[in-house]
């Protein structure tokens, strides 16, 4: 039996969370070994007991090995473990982490920074507006889009990301129950530009009470998480709170206080969450050079190079740059712009991997 599908198993028992998987891994060494571990082996691990030591036993033989095979793939879907380098590293980071997450789509291979764009199903046309602004800009600059298929504020997020670059869309549900129904067709077009990405397996319906642990890798795969309008009671404040929980960032679009919409984001920036007029509010705020990989290999470096679309001032900044460092007040007298524009830029180039800032106020390009 495949490895990853060990993992489906260990996913499917109930009251096995990653924190007692990780237990039986330091005893067994990996998660074939938990399978063939005996009931009493089991049962004298740390943190187990009889009782789970039971369910473990139980699962085994209700877990049919070649039939899961043939359902994932008859489905077109992908899982990657925690085990896989592959796994999100910023997901991995958070307590708890999902073993198993189930995708349509691709994850990005060369190291890309998200932010989370969340907010309410019932906002305003200001929110609908602003959420494709800002998505479609925060694509363009690099980040993933993450949201979570939601109507509202999520279906345009998504939307705007892609128009310029990529979004991610969690579920609260398995792959084959996309909701809101009326979001198929987004979801095909986000797997074709991404990825829709779940910890639910195949045939779990969406339920009330799956959407926390969905809002909970919301923000778990992002730098940090964006709020477009959310009254006092949303789904979108939970993502938040997640976000201040694992150390992520918090903003806030501030809103119309005559709205109910906005009373939880200006509630949010009232407690501390940064408020954002424009994307430069976000990124002085984030410290990139702490998630951009610095181990790319040659050939993703290269791919990722290849399908970059810059845009005119990113490309006049980009071409003056070498393997060589330069002092910020060299490409800035070669520029026609201000330093806050020239900064912007290199933020954003920073984003897109393409680029290092060091400490000086020096740059240079990414050696190819």
């Amino acid at each position: 039996m495949e490895n990853k599908l060990y993992w489906v198993w260990l996913s499917k028992i109930n009251g096995l969370g990653s924190v007692k998987i990780k237990k039986l891994l330091e005893k067994f060494q990996n998660a074939q070994g938990i399978w063939e571990a005996s009931r009493e082996e089991l049962n004298n691990s740390i943190g187990i007991g009889s009782v789970l030591s039971q369910e473990i036993i139980k699962a085994k033989k209700n877990f049919l090995p070649a039939k899961e095979k043939e359902k994932l793939k008859k489905a077109k879907v992908k899982l990657v473990t925690l085990e896989d380098t592959c796994y999100p590293k910023l997901l991995k980071e958070i307590y708890a982490p999902p073993p198993v997450i189930y995708y349509r789509g691709a994850l990005v291979k060369v190291s890309r920074p998200c932010l989370a764009v969340v907010g309410t199903r019932d906002c305003t046309e200001y929110g609908k507006i602003t959420a494709y602004n800002l998505a479609k800009k925060l694509a363009e600059m690099g980040f993933v889009v993450v949201s979570g298929l939601a109507r509202g504020i999520d279906t345009k997020a998504h939307q705007g990301a892609l128009q310029t670059g990529m979004t991610y869309a969690i579920l609260g549900s398995g792959l084959d129950h996309i909701y809101p129904p009326e979001n198929n067709h987004l979801a095909e077009k986000i797997a074709q530009q991404g990825a829709v990405i779940t910890s639910y397996q195949l045939q779990t319906q969406p339920q009330r009470e799956h959407f926390p642990a969905r809002n909970r890798i919301i923000s778990g795969l992002s730098l940090g998480t964006i709020v477009i309008e959310a009254p006092q009671q949303s789904g979108a404040l939970i993502t938040a709170n997640f976000s201040l929980r694992q150390g992520r960032e918090v903003f806030a679009i501030p809103g119309n206080i005559r709205k109910r919409q906005s009373q939880g984001t200006n509630k949010l920036i009232q407690s501390g969450a940064k408020l954002v007029q424009n994307v430069d509010d976000i990124l002085e705020e984030l410290m990139l050079e702490n998630y951009l990989l610095q181990d790319v290999n040659e050939e993703d470096a290269e791919d990722e190079i290849k399908t970059k679309r810059l845009n005119q001032q990113q490309k006049r900044v980009y071409n003056l740059l070498t393997d060589e460092v330069q002092q910020f007040e060299k490409i800035l007298s070669n520029v026609t712009m201000k330093a806050k524009e020239l900064n912007s830029i290199l933020a954003q180039l920073e984003i897109m991997g393409l680029i290092k800032q060091l400490p000086g106020k020096r740059i240079c390009l990414i050696n190819q």
